[in-house]
């Protein structure tokens, strides 16, 4: 089995990259989903944020992302908190969820935070999708409906370009057409099948 982490900034494009790659029949975990399936039941991550942060961040057995939020946006300490327990939990469920795959598979885990929670630890090879700081903005606002200076301040508490550059094993630059981003990455999606088989 091959893990494959997929890293970039909002906006970058890691959905499209992950949407070339499974056409080109390569599982993707998308960790952003395991994190929320963890946080819409009653689960052991649920328990620990509610005994970190108090019960009002639950409700209904589903964690309450505002509330949530409003507690730790300001607060470094309580965010590093915050982080600490999701990035463990996700961790052993991504790894629960691997054991499920056959040992032939190649499988990109897509991680937002793929260095902050240790997960590229565990990957085989690294692919990073790198776009303009201008062009990550403005997709956001379109995708996401939000302001400017909302875009602007969740990527300036994502890691850099130049850090992703230079942490991964192949990089991407999808500041081009669509249609050239989404060749590039269903070839770099072909090579990987070839030399990780």
């Amino acid at each position: 089995m091959k893990l494959i982490g997929l890293c970039g900034r909002s906006g970058s494009g890691k959905g499209t990259f992950a949407s070339c790659a499974e056409q080109e029949e390569i599982k993707v975990i998308d960790c952003d989903k395991v994190y929320r399936d963890l946080v819409s039941k009653p689960s052991d991550c649920l328990t620990e944020l509610a005994e970190s942060f108090g019960d009002s961040i639950v409700v209904d057995n589903f964690l309450d992302r505002a509330a949530l939020a409003k507690i730790v946006f300001t607060d470094k300490e309580k965010l590093e908190l915050l982080n600490k327990i999701t990035h463990k939990h996700i961790r052993a469920e991504i790894a629960e969820i691997i054991s499920r795959f056959d040992n032939d598979e190649i499988i990109i885990l897509d991680a937002p935070t793929l260095f902050e929670s240790g997960i590229d630890g565990i990957c085989d090879h690294i692919v990073g999708i790198v776009a303009d700081d201008e062009l990550c903005v403005s997709r956001i606002i379109e995708r996401d409906g939000i302001n400017e200076e909302n875009a602007r301040l969740r990527l300036s508490n994502q890691l850099t370009n130049d850090f992703i550059i230079e942490n991964s094993d192949s990089v991407i630059y999808n500041d081009s057409t669509r249609e050239a981003f989404r060749n590039a990455s269903h070839e770099l999606a072909r090579h990987l099948k070839e030399v990780l088989a």
